[in-house]
């Protein structure tokens, strides 16, 4: 098995590093995996779910693929993060009784505990790890999918230590008040119908103070956070077992061809593809 993904490392393992000027907009979005988060200068809060993080230098954001994430940038300040996205399987055959090396990744409730802060030596070493990956990644030789390897269960396994030694520290901030009943309602009612008119009717609340407020506080519409929760909610019951058309009418898709368009957007693949990766036997007809 393991040669299998050595041979394919590189779509197992994107690792990114980047530097961008504001201003710009990331929206809400979900990967096909989980995703190292690591910021090294900016002004930035990141949303996990209906949590939010103000970050400082050398903290880090994990998410699995069920969470729905974005940064918010909240000035000019040069912007500046590592991102390794990554395939969860590549590491199930190092998992044992005693050792799950993605523990940190799902082992706690979605958009909770997804923060890390480092102090300047942990950020240090692994920045050290970060470099050897992308300068491995850039200049690629024979063998180097096994370095690849050892680097990503470096990475991971540092990951889960300093998760170990301070995730309890970091709880992260609520939505503002009028916010967070709305966005629990949300969560609790993705498959009905959710415009800006039924919000404002059922919490009181004017449908463009709604929009004003949301936009303020994520960067983004409260539409799209809908859209990309239903996502989310599509592929979790896929991943069930459910068939495409269970999919797309109990995440509140109304229109199929729409759910087939957008699911392709947001995941990458059409959702019965997507469905047959988790579960190699499903049947779209069952």
């Amino acid at each position: 098995m393991i040669s299998n993904y050595l041979s394919h490392m590189d779509e197992h393992v994107n690792f990114l590093h980047a530097t961008r000027k504001p201003p710009f907009n990331v929206h809400f979005h979900l990967h096909k995996g989980c995703e190292i988060f690591f910021l090294i200068r900016g002004d930035v809060n990141y949303f996990v779910e209906k949590t939010v993080y103000p970050l400082q230098y050398g903290d880090l954001i994990i998410t699995n693929e069920h969470e729905i994430h974005k940064p918010a940038i909240l000035s000019e300040a040069m912007y500046e993060r590592v991102t390794i996205e990554f395939d969860p399987a590549l590491f199930d055959m190092f998992q044992t009784e005693q050792m799950v090396p993605l523990r940190c990744f799902y082992d706690r409730p979605l958009g909770e505990k997804n923060k890390i802060s480092l102090n300047e030596a942990e950020a240090a070493a692994l920045l050290q790890r970060f470099h050897t990956l992308d300068q491995v990644t850039k200049h690629p030789f024979p063998g180097d999918a096994l370095v690849k390897l050892g680097c990503m269960l470096e990475i991971i396994a540092q990951v889960q230590r300093l998760y170990d030694a301070n995730h309890d520290k970091e709880a992260g901030l609520d939505m503002p008040v009028r916010l967070t009943p709305i966005l629990a309602f949300l969560d609790q009612h993705l498959a009905e119908e959710l415009s800006l008119e039924r919000l404002e009717k059922l919490f009181f609340i004017s449908k463009f103070h709604l929009s004003r407020l949301f936009k303020k506080y994520t960067g983004s519409t409260i539409h799209e956070y809908i859209v990309v929760k239903r996502i989310a909610l599509a592929k979790k019951l896929l991943k069930e077992g459910a068939t495409v058309t269970e999919a797309c009418l109990g995440s509140g898709f109304n229109d199929y061809t729409s759910f087939l368009r957008m699911f392709k957007k947001k995941v990458g693949v059409l959702p019965k593809h997507y469905a047959k990766q988790k579960h190699p036997n499903w049947n779209e007809s069952k």
